[in-house]
């Protein structure tokens, strides 16, 4: 064999160690790829089970605070009567008393016509007296009992505005939620349907960037983090602005304070611009 024939073996022999090296690293690159795809999906589902369980939680707390309500409400309508039966007595006691006073009045009218009879008359004075005080306490109680029953009507109002309030901040809280999924839910379709690939995202830590520069003609961007941020050559960063998806660039150069980027994925009908966010995850 001619010593250029020899060459071309050699060289054969390196090409061919070449192609299975790639093809190795390719493979593992895909693994790793596939485990991030899995780990992301199951984040997802997790994200999923919380909210509703969050959703659970709420209507069961909902439920709780609705009887609470509504046997607050019982026990309002109750003082009511309560009270509402305490005035009547309270007043049919004032009028007892009244008629005792005319009636000792009329007694004490008679015993200066009558002082004949005056021992008889003022015993039952006496009798009539005790009867009047025994009204008096009995009256005095009775206001007490009708003073108690507006406290805990009071209470009861108090305990059902707090029960309220919190039922309308629980609100809050799941409606802030449902919102916060439904824009992750959102930012993942328009990525889906952009282009973008979740099994070809590498392990990448998390780092938030801005584009500082745009150039439509030659197709990159300029990042405003580069190596002393964790930034490494080869690193994607997904573009949105304002919880639109507009596309993915992959690192290119790098430098201290900043990094260029190809633009890889470019989302219809938008266009990215100076002060767009960056990420290398989806948000």
């Amino acid at each position: 064999m001619s010593s250029i024939g020899k060459i071309f073996v050699i060289l054969n022999l390196v090409l061919a160690v070449l192609v299975l090296g790639a093809a190795g690293a390719l493979l593992k690159q895909r693994d790793i790829a596939k485990t991030d795809n899995d780990r992301l999906t199951a984040e997802v589902s997790a994200q999923k089970a919380s909210l509703e369980k969050a959703n659970a939680d709420f209507a069961m707390r909902e439920s709780t605070l609705t009887k609470e309500r509504q046997a607050l409400e019982e026990e309002k309508n109750d003082i009511e009567v309560a009270r509402s039966t305490l005035e009547r007595k309270n007043a049919s006691l004032e009028q007892d008393n009244q008629q005792l006073r005319d009636g000792v009045t009329k007694i004490t009218a008679k015993l200066d016509s009558l002082e004949s009879q005056f021992s008889t008359a003022a015993q039952q004075g006496k009798e009539l007296q005790d009867k009047n005080d025994a009204l008096r306490t009995e009256a005095m109680e009775a206001k007490t009992a009708a003073s108690k029953a507006e406290d805990s009507m009071r209470e009861a109002q108090t305990k059902l505005a707090d029960a309220e309030r919190e039922t309308s901040s629980l609100r809050e809280q799941l409606a802030s939620a449902q919102t916060d999924l439904q824009k992750a839910n959102n930012l993942v379709e328009v990525a889906k349907s952009s282009g973008f690939d979740a099994t070809s995202v590498v392990a990448m830590p998390r780092i938030e960037a801005m584009v500082s520069e745009v150039d439509d003609k030659y197709g990159f961007v300029i990042l405003d983090k580069g190596k002393k941020d964790s930034v490494q050559r080869g690193f994607t960063f997904d573009i949105h602005r304002d919880g639109t998806y507009l596309g993915r660039v992959k690192v290119d150069d790098l430098y201290d304070q900043y990094a260029t980027a190809r633009i890889e994925v470019a989302a219809p009908g938008t266009r990215m611009q100076r002060g767009d966010a960056a990420s290398t995850y989806l948000k």
